[in-house]
């Protein structure tokens, strides 16, 4: 039997190498990702937040104590389990600008920020209604599919007023400084258009 190996190389089916190229190049860049992440938790343990996360707690600082999230908090309570704000098809027929939270209950990043939302609802309860949307109620398809909801948590402001919806970027969701900027900045924005009527 002649063995010529460059005969062989071209029977070779190449969608078939493909393949197999594309599996070993994914286990490769898994192995590395899991070796990193396992790194990271072994120097730095648990994460919490850091101190520039956390809210003002000054005596002249509207959030205090007992409605500031506590920083080595570990949520497990479910999304729909927590008893905030008001239901969105009420809230949109409100005069309240909203602060609207799509989640899903099996969803670790909404269980995480939802000890943020609650506070921002307990800090911002005369300004705006907060209303959660459980994006597998099939009462809430027609609503998700219209927005757009593609991932979660996604937080919306919206204003039924005047037909504004501005969509909180979820890089911020773990600073709750920089979503009372968001939530202070839309709400002068209103008074502004209020003041011009």
């Amino acid at each position: 039997m002649n063995f010529n190996l460059k005969e062989k190389l071209q029977n070779i089916d190449k969608k078939n190498i493909a393949i197999i190229a594309g599996i070993l190049f994914a286990i490769a860049i898994c192995s590395v990702c899991g070796y990193e992440y396992y790194q990271m938790k072994k120097l730095n343990g648990p994460i919490t937040q850091s101190q520039e996360e956390l809210p003002d707690l000054s005596e002249n600082s509207v959030v205090n104590k007992e409605n500031a999230p506590d920083e080595n908090q570990n949520p497990t309570m479910k999304p729909s389990q927590y008893n905030i704000g008001i239901d969105y098809d009420k809230a949109i027929k409100g005069n309240k600008p909203i602060v609207a939270l799509f989640y899903a209950d099996w969803c670790h990043y909404c269980i995480k920020f939802m000890p943020t939302y609650q506070s921002l609802s307990k800090i911002y309860k005369d300004d705006f209604n907060f209303a959660k949307v459980n994006v597998e109620d099939p009462k809430y398809e027609k609503t998700v599919r219209e927005i757009g909801i593609t991932g979660f948590p996604t937080v919306f402001l919206i204003d039924p007023k005047y037909d504004n919806r501005v969509l909180l970027s979820n890089a911020i969701f773990g600073d709750m400084k920089q979503l009372r900027t968001e939530l202070d900045r839309f709400l002068r924005i209103r008074k502004m258009l209020d003041s011009k009527k």
